[in-house]
């Protein structure tokens, strides 16, 4: 069996080191485990627009916080990179991502082709929502 490796996509670096975290906890070797932010600051999250909007309200109170605050925000796209050597592995690998919410996991052969995502599964992504 081709080795495959388990992507998962999170909207933020912290729920993605949560759910590596949570993989080593569950045995899986450090060696068989990476995570790297795929863009270092981004816009804020749709979660925080209305309080954003709300605070926009009165700038005397505030001044432009949209862009003073810029510099704080570094939720960055994340991804955590599982690499298995069988089906079972890819699914309790894609189970535990699944955990904490991510934006798409997806399954790719060592070939860097998209594999199965499981018995019964429609190959490629999986969305999460």
């Amino acid at each position: 069996m081709s080795e495959q490796l388990v992507v998962g996509l999170f909207q933020s670096s912290g729920i993605a080191l949560d759910a590596y975290h949570r993989l080593r906890t569950e045995g899986v070797p450090a060696a068989r485990l990476a995570h790297r932010v795929l863009k270092e600051i981004g816009p804020p999250p749709p979660s925080v627009e209305a309080e954003l909007a709300a605070l926009e309200v009165d700038p005397l109170v505030l001044g432009d916080v949209r862009n003073s605050f810029v510099k704080f925000i570094h939720n960055g796209e994340t991804a955590v990179f599982v690499s298995v050597a069988d089906e079972d592995e890819a699914k309790f690998a894609a189970d535990i991502l699944k955990l904490y919410g991510p934006v798409a996991i997806e399954i790719v052969l060592s070939s860097g082709k998209p594999g199965p995502a499981g018995k019964g599964s429609p190959p490629s992504q999986t969305r999460a929502r």
